[in-house]
């Protein structure tokens, strides 16, 4: 695969990952499609090597690879992950809707044939989760043929408004049985202040609250859990022009983890460095793309 040497500077302010939310790393497609589509990237590559204290480089057969359409939106991600001496490989396919919403996602691994089938509303707000499941039907070693899959589970959302700024949604499972409660404040710009989830049986509540910089930036998230003595907290840095640098994770004022993001002359992410303070070890993911011609 070709590594991109040359991007047009003017997209520079369409970030490589987007962070609007805070969610970077979090979600399977972190990448701002705006900007793989302005771009013509078609394949991103990520290959995976450790390193310890007093130790060379060591090369892990960790591998991922996203694969985008025509306009930047994730159609699938092939993945080998090691555990130990285990490795699984796995392929994540979505199918979208008319307006670039994931309709159907399907899990293709060694472990079977999952699917997840997501519904909206006239709005556009989710209002199912459809969770199934196939057997496979291969009659071939190391061959996966998913036979009929059979809804196995549903969730379904429900949603409100609580005053100027508030919205709330409810979530229920299977049975119809309301499990629990969200609740998300923003402020007259839009901006997220704080996400509360409360889950009804066990009373417990997790409450998240977001600080932002000058320009609008996420800045730190602060996620406390009633339950539980210890808050935790992200701290995100950037450049000038809005690229994610570092991401600090604490348990208290404890740093328990750190993420640093390195990039081309051009806006791409050409490695990430995770880093254990603990331990010390330094997980390195080093990125490749295919631009489409």
């Amino acid at each position: 695969m070709a590594f991109v040497c040359a991007i047009s500077l003017d997209t520079a302010s369409a970030q490589i990952i987007d962070n609007r939310l805070g969610t970077a790393f979090k979600e399977e497609m972190y990448f701002n499609h705006e900007f793989l589509w302005q771009n013509k990237i078609r394949t991103i590559t990520v290959v995976t090597s450790i390193k310890r204290p007093n130790r060379p480089i060591e090369p892990r057969p960790d591998i991922i690879v996203y694969r985008f359409n025509d306009v930047g939106l994730l159609q699938q991600i092939d993945k080998v992950s090691s555990v130990s001496s285990l490795v699984d490989s796995l392929t994540i396919e979505f199918k979208r809707n008319d307006v670039g919403e994931v309709e159907l996602r399907t899990e293709n691994g060694n472990h079977g044939y999952k699917t997840t089938r997501f519904n909206y509303d006239n709005s556009g707000k989710l209002v199912r989760l459809d969770y199934g499941s196939s057997q496979n039907i291969s009659s071939q070693k190391n061959v996966l043929e998913p036979g009929r899959s059979i809804t196995v589970n549903s969730e379904t959302f429900a949603y409100s408004e609580g005053g100027p700024g508030i919205t709330r949604k409810s979530n229920y499972n299977n049975y119809g049985l309301l499990y629990s409660n969200e609740t998300t404040t923003r402020n007259e710009l839009g901006y997220v202040l704080s996400d509360v989830e409360e889950l009804v049986m066990s009373n417990k509540t997790t409450t998240r609250e977001y600080e932002y910089t000058d320009k609008g930036w996420v800045k730190e998230i602060t996620t406390t859990v009633n339950t539980e003595g210890k808050p935790k907290s992200e701290k995100f840095f950037y450049d000038e022009v809005g690229n994610l640098l570092k991401v600090e994770y604490y348990t208290e004022d404890f740093l328990t983890r750190e993420l640093e993001i390195l990039y081309t002359d051009t806006f791409l992410i050409e490695a990430m460095l995770d880093h254990d303070p603990v331990s010390h070890d330094i997980i390195i993911r080093k990125f490749s793309y295919e631009i489409k011609s």
